[in-house]
């Protein structure tokens, strides 16, 4: 099932294409580094992506300018397994470690092949003759358990690919790929490559992508080794923020971040990141469609006036304030309250202007966007007055998240509606580009099955309106500088909306706003504090301002607002893992 978005799906592009699309984040030196590394984020956020960067083939087909000394740093050798619904379908935990050995031995056979290619532009190249292939192949098929295996590697993946073959049929709990910690097969077999090729002691990555859909065999042989793996086997782990197999290891048995494993989270990054990774991607969708380099910034800041900007004396901080208090006396007790002047504002200290104008003024220019008053009252407006609050380079770069697949297709979108004279994109062209995605985010959520193992979760989208609906009614309602926009998931809240919460941060639908105290991956929800993903908030009749604001417990959240409908669940889909491949396009 295809959303519109997985044309950007690193999954089904080729090295070339990951490549030629790939803007470096902050995170990827750290990546790159010699540590295991867990790299946490929603679907679309990247992961994927940057893990196949770390694969020769990817490496070198790469021609930017920090290629090069990447290429330099990166002096092991990468294997890529993608996680597959092949293993959670095994009826025995003998199959799943079959399923996962068997691909994962088949990846390190490509990738050794990929290194004894003879062509030009390989990365950490490897000589092997015929007769030491021979070896390594007998060598191979007797740790593996592989019989009568001919014709070199190629012979050894064919044999794999018939183990894998046999799995609907059988029952392999007693072949060798079913030990109880089958990943450890691949140490020796790296280990004899490494001495027949001359290179002792080289050192290789195994990058195992979207382990949250791997079942829980396969996630504690992982966990096992990342906490005593041996130095020569480096793992680089994508996963999304919640780990369902956490709480059955046990505290004593979990590897420790910042001893065992880094973590790298690819939602909630710090705003400069955010920008020169979102401008990175404009350049490059520029580049893609032989367009001149405009910062972003200057494309969608630097527009013509538009009818539904504010007049130009509301446009500043304090003029903006004084035309909102002079229509809400709500505004204008909280500016008494505060003994604040507005006739006199040039007598306010810098620390005073941040403790009102500045802290008020973007909730203001949302309100004004989205209000009308009467008699004093608040009243939403059937449609948006501005545009403001969700336009412009600054909104765009919070809006999109810094989620690769959502920033392609938003640019692909603006820069159909470019106008090449001006170099600039109308607010009107923004907002219709963004909501364009956000309608196609909400599309998906509408369809991800609400079914989970003997339980039935709450729809997703029903879910996320709920909330909207509650935050937006407090920040539109009569004036607080601190309405709530995140919520904390209490004890009281139902099992069936954690199992939503579970989807809809697996989707990117929500984001965990980490504490101090907050572990390295989820394994509960209770007291831990999300917001929605920004890019909800420019829907029609759903917005909501682009700032955090305080907390409020999510059963206070279901008990307050009763929804008049409630979409019927999905009536069928396999348990997770299975289920999340129904709205991958595949």
């Amino acid at each position: 099932m295809s959303n519109g978005l997985d044309a950007f799906n690193a999954k089904r592009m080729t090295a070339g294409q990951v490549a030629d699309s790939f803007v470096v984040p902050a995170e990827f030196e750290r990546l790159s580094s010699n540590d295991h590394i867990y790299v946490i984020g929603p679907r679309g956020s990247g992961k994927t992506t940057l893990l196949r960067m770390l694969t020769g083939e990817t490496l070198e087909a790469w021609r930017g300018p920090e290629a090069a000394a990447a290429r330099l740093r990166i002096d092991y050798t990468s294997i890529f397994v993608p996680a597959d619904e092949l293993w959670a379908s095994q009826s025995s935990s003998g199959n799943v470690r079959v399923a996962f050995a068997g691909q994962l031995l088949l990846a390190a056979i490509d990738t050794m092949t990929y290194r004894m290619s003879e062509e030009a532009g390989i990365h950490l190249p490897a000589a092997l003759s015929l007769t030491a292939e021979a070896v390594l192949t007998n060598h191979f098929a007797h740790i593996w358990g592989l019989r009568d295996v001919h014709g070199g590697f190629k012979g050894l993946q064919s044999a794999l690919e018939m183990i894998l073959l046999r799995l609907a049929r059988e029952d392999l709990r007693d072949h060798a790929l079913a030990a109880p910690d089958s990943l450890r097969l691949l140490i020796p077999a790296l280990d004899a490559f490494n001495r027949e090729v001359g290179q002792r002691g080289h050192r290789w990555a195994l990058l195992l992508d979207e382990m949250e859909l791997a079942p829980a065999e396969v996630h504690s042989m992982v966990t096992k080794f990342v906490r005593g793996g041996p130095p020569s086997l480096t793992l680089k782990i994508s996963m999304s923020p919640f780990d369902r197999f956490m709480e059955i290891y046990g505290e004593d048995a979990l590897p420790s971040p910042g001893n065992d494993f880094d973590t790298i989270y690819l939602s909630g990054r710090p705003v400069r990141e955010l920008k020169a990774f979102t401008n990175g991607l404009w350049q490059s969708s520029l580049k893609s469609r032989g367009l001149p380099s405009r910062e972003l910034a200057a494309v969608l800041d630097d527009r013509a006036p538009s009818p539904r900007d504010r007049p130009a004396n509301e446009r500043s901080g304090i003029g903006l304030v004084r035309a909102m208090a002079n229509r809400d006396p709500e505004l204008r007790q909280w500016l008494h309250r505060r003994q604040v002047n507005l006739n006199d504002a040039g007598s306010m200290s810098y620390f005073e202007r941040s403790a009102t104008i500045r802290k008020i003024s973007p909730l203001l220019v949302y309100r004004d966007a989205l209000l009308n008053f009467r008699d004093g009252q608040p009243v939403k407006r059937s449609r948006k007055k501005s545009y403001e609050p969700f336009t412009g380079s600054t909104a765009a770069v919070t809006i999109l998240e810094g989620n690769p697949r959502w920033i392609k297709s938003a640019f692909a979108q603006m820069l159909e509606r470019y106008d090449s004279k001006s170099q600039s994109v109308s607010a009107g062209f923004q907002i219709d580009s963004l909501t364009g995605v956000a309608d196609r985010f909400e599309a998906l959520l509408r369809v991800l099955p609400t079914r989970q193992g003997t339980g039935e979760a709450m729809p997703p989208l029903l879910l996320v309106d709920t909330v909207s609906r509650y935050l937006r009614d407090r920040n539109l309602g009569p004036f607080t500088a601190d309405a709530p926009n995140s919520f904390v998931v209490d004890q009281g809240t139902p099992e069936e909306v954690r199992r939503a919460l579970l989807l809809c941060l697996y989707a990117g639908a929500i984001v965990h706003l980490r504490s101090r105290n907050s572990p390295a991956v989820l394994s509960s929800f209770t007291n831990e504090r999300f917001r929605l993903t920004h890019l909800l908030s420019v829907r029609d009749g759903k917005e909501l301002p682009l700032r955090l604001g305080k907390d409020v417990s999510l059963s206070s959240v279901l008990q307050t607002t009763h929804p008049r409908t409630r979409p019927q669940p999905q009536q069928s889909g396999p348990v997770l893992p299975l289920e999340w491949s129904m709205y991958e396009g595949e």
